[in-house]
């Protein structure tokens, strides 16, 4: 950003330091650097092991397994997702075995490879523009930012889209001949675009931070990934027969969405400020946000770096909640990129801390640790929590928190003068004994896992915890046993229509011969009338009215409600097929009516 240089690090950054310094590096073969690295290695295990994957990866997961067992390749699968991003998730999919545990498991381990990868390529290029212990912390804090992301942003394309925007910035920044790095650059940007469209906003977000470094690097990467993201849209329109009926006729079942009805902006505003308020309380390394600004921006030696510094900062958060506004769901994942921002600009705020100071923010430091510990005990409150309100606290407490070490580096100087933010000073020997740097990244590293616990939230809406980690394995437990209920009353190898979430259809597995092998397009309120005339709902209608239909349906009345869709679609699945009374099960099986 402001103040990532070209050229290589001064003598004194890279250990060679004059009278008076005290350097710091990161180093990994102490005992806190041990420690860190053990706790943080047990972590990722522990949440690899226990966390499995969202409704949303499981939906995506069925609709390719059960259509692929029908020849249907993932290209002309409606799976509520983009061309690429079908195909990355069966790519995931296609290289695990064994039970749904364990492929969930090998899943998430092909995760943390990605964010070792994207972290690695960050560090290299880093280490050339800025000091040793810097680049690390910058390049390692929001890799393990994506690593513990929670379970609702795991593996969903914005987490994939932050991943490639990743890579993108390293070969921008990396590669010393422009043209090549343009290149290079522009296809995982492109890709991060593509994994849902609205991820655009992720690969602005990139392009900001390589044109903050390199103004024309920035320019020519833009040009370059818009014409990318053409091409391979081009090809996904090609291979995919449906992906342009797809892209037209989604927009159409998002009711939420911005320019699908009137823009009460002041409701608008006070859901945004509730959304930070979630948001914070499942990643709180958001709140640190304030604080990290603040200690960054007092190490820079220019007020034009200053001001430029706290813009960038707040460009990327703007372009952050503008894709969540737009999409109007306000769903948690939808604004992943923030927690990376935030754990990006902490590691710089920390390492450049060290630099100029010898040792750590301590009092951000120590607040990092206590959002860690605070963050999974609000399940205990639940609905009683008012997140807009306690995020407001606690970016407030980051902001104090910051203030209060600018203050204690103050009374650490000889001179009033040496104070000013930004001023040109020796680092002065600390006070007392030496504080690793290690142990900072230990407490962001039990802020970053305050989403591994079983009481951590995975659904926060409006302050309530609708779903904590172990709720969500719970159901996951009901909606197998559900499963099996069903595999007992069909005979063996029987295809199926599925009338279901995917998530039950995840777990059943039988294959099915539609191309929309779940009828989102059903699925719709009754004021939404211009669904039922889209292309896409009349194929969805032909899967059960067709000559010959699957001879056995399963039904999930909670998730289809034929009281609810639209009626000349309940009167067709009524036709087509016999329902019994669901008597309190969550699916049943329907037979053809033959």
């Amino acid at each position: 950003m402001t103040d990532i240089s070209t050229a290589s690090p001064p003598a004194a950054e890279h250990g060679r330091t004059g009278p008076g310094t005290a350097p710091r590096r990161l180093r990994l073969t102490s005992p806190a650097g041990w420690t860190t690295i053990v706790t943080t290695a047990a972590l990722l295990i522990h949440t690899t092991l226990t966390a499995g994957v969202f409704l949303d990866i499981r939906y995506v997961l069925a609709a390719l397994r059960t259509t692929g067992a029908s020849g249907i390749s993932p290209s002309e699968t409606f799976a509520h997702r983009p061309f690429f991003y079908r195909w990355t998730i069966h790519a995931l999919d296609s290289v695990t075995g064994g039970t749904d545990a364990v492929r969930e498991a090998l899943m998430r381990s092909a995760g943390l490879a990605l964010c070792a990868v994207a972290g690695l390529l960050l560090h290299r290029v880093l280490r050339r523009r800025m000091p040793g212990r810097d680049a690390l912390l910058v390049a390692g804090l929001p890799a393990l930012t994506l690593a513990f992301a929670p379970v609702i942003d795991y593996l969903q394309p914005e987490w994939f889209a932050l991943v490639l925007a990743a890579v993108a910035v390293a070969a921008a920044l990396g590669v010393r001949d422009r043209s090549r790095a343009v290149a290079l650059a522009a296809l995982p940007l492109a890709l991060a675009v593509l994994m849902k469209y609205s991820t655009a906003g992720t690969a602005a977000m990139a392009l900001l931070v390589v044109f903050a470094v390199d103004r024309a690097r920035g320019l020519l990467l833009a040009a370059a990934t818009a014409v990318g993201t053409g091409a391979l849209f081009a090809f996904s329109a090609w291979s995919g027969s449906r992906e342009l009926q797809w892209l037209r006729d989604m927009p159409y079942i998002n009711a939420h969405a911005l320019g699908n009805g009137p823009v009460v902006l002041p409701d608008l505003l006070l859901r945004t400020v509730y959304y930070l308020g979630d948001r914070t309380a499942l990643t709180p390394v958001l709140a640190l946000l304030p604080g990290a600004l603040l200690l960054f921006a007092a190490t820079l030696p220019a007020r034009r770096q200053r001001v430029e510094a706290g813009l960038v900062t707040v460009l990327l958060v703007v372009i952050g909640l503008a894709v969540v506004v737009y999409q109007g769901n306000w769903f948690a994942y939808h604004g992943e990129s923030l927690p990376v921002v935030a754990a990006a600009l902490t590691g710089l705020a920390i390492g450049r801390w060290y630099g100029a100071h010898g040792r750590p923010p301590l009092c951000l430091t120590v607040l990092a640790l206590l959002y860690g510990v605070l963050a999974p005990l609000l399940a205990f409150v639940r609905a009683d929590v008012d997140t807009a309100a306690l995020a407001g606290l606690a970016w407030a407490a980051a902001l104090l928190a910051g203030a209060a070490d600018l203050l204690r580096a103050r009374a650490d100087r000889p001179g009033a003068e040496a104070d000013l933010p930004g001023a040109k000073v020796e680092a002065p020997r600390p006070r007392g004994r030496r504080v690793p740097v290690a142990l900072p990244v230990l407490a962001l590293v039990a802020c970053l896992a305050a989403t591994v616990w079983p009481t951590s939230g995975v659904r926060i809406i409006e302050g309530d915890i609708v779903t904590t980690n172990a709720e969500l394995t719970e159901q996951a437990r009901s909606a197998e046993a559900a499963a099996r209920q069903v595999d007992a009353e069909l005979p063996p190898g029987a295809p199926v229509l599925y009338l279901t979430f995917g998530q039950q259809a995840y777990y059943i597995g039988r294959p099915t011969a539609c191309r929309y092998p779940f009828p989102t397009f059903f699925n719709v309120p009754r004021q939404l009338t211009g669904v039922p005339s889209l292309e896409s709902t009349r194929e969805n209608v032909r899967c059960i009215t067709q000559e010959h239909p699957a001879a056995y349906a399963v039904y999930q009345p909670s998730w289809l409600s034929l009281g609810v869709i639209d009626p000349r679609i309940a009167a067709d699945i009524r036709r087509t097929y016999a329902c019994p009374a669901p008597q309190g099960r969550q699916l049943v099986v329907c037979r053809a009516r033959r």
